[in-house]
């Protein structure tokens, strides 16, 4: 891996590594957006690093990303995307909301059923224009064995990922102990976001989560090859 993939990798890690607080929320699985919500007057912070560090193909994508939790189940979201090496030519930034809803409360507690649904306005930085991407998803859990399944639709336009595309997105989330969950989600389609992602969340501190992945891209000439996903996430 090059000097300026190893930077733009490390140097969130060592940032964001220096602070502490309580754990309050994930906001995505790997790439599809939870059903978690930032809680009110918190921050959420994340650093995305999608990678290949061997050859052939080695390439380095970089997402970054700020929640703020406004209460009643709804954040705000700005998110850059498309920050790469080689270059993507269509960095972009996303503003817009997230928001869920319980269901049946009452007659399924245990299950946890939830509908989430976000939006964003995609500014494109390098003459791409101006585009949107939208979701909505039902997500409930498993009471037996604790599992979170969540399945839904997506739309967005080029900005984002290419083109403009509808697409399935599902994941699941599986706890092991209070600390170490198994997760995986994916995106369906050929685009550049057409991944199926794997791996782990670890809660290494109180307010700090680190995700480690191994992604398989739906069409290798679109998306590119396997790869790596490393976030790191933080509250505030």
């Amino acid at each position: 891996m090059n000097s300026r993939i190893i930077s733009f990798t490390v140097v969130p890690l060592i940032l964001t590594l220096c602070f502490s607080f309580s754990v309050k929320a994930q906001q995505t699985i790997f790439n599809v957006p939870s059903a978690d919500i930032t809680d009110k007057g918190v921050v959420y912070l994340e650093h995305e690093s999608q990678f290949r560090a061997w050859n052939p193909g080695p390439y380095w994508y970089g997402t970054n990303y700020f929640a703020y939790g406004f209460g009643k189940g709804i954040e705000g979201d700005i998110t850059l995307y498309n920050v790469a090496s080689p270059p993507s030519n269509n960095i972009s930034m996303g503003i817009g909301f997230k928001a869920g809803f319980p269901l049946f409360e009452k007659a399924y507690p245990k299950e946890e059923l939830r509908w989430t649904v976000g939006s964003q306005l995609l500014v494109g930085f390098e003459g791409q224009g101006v585009g949107y991407w939208g979701y909505t998803h039902l997500s409930g859990k498993i009471p037996e064995i604790n599992t979170r399944l969540t399945a839904g639709i997506s739309g967005m336009t080029r900005q984002l990922c290419g083109q403009n595309t509808i697409q399935f997105i599902g994941g699941v989330e599986q706890p092991i102990t209070k600390k170490l969950s198994l997760i995986a989600d994916w995106y369906s389609g050929k685009h550049t976001l057409g991944f199926f992602t794997s791996g782990v969340s670890v809660a290494v501190f109180k307010s700090t989560t680190i995700f480690l992945g191994y992604q398989i891209p739906n069409s290798r000439k679109v998306a590119g090859r396997q790869g790596l996903t490393f976030e790191l996430a933080q509250f505030f």
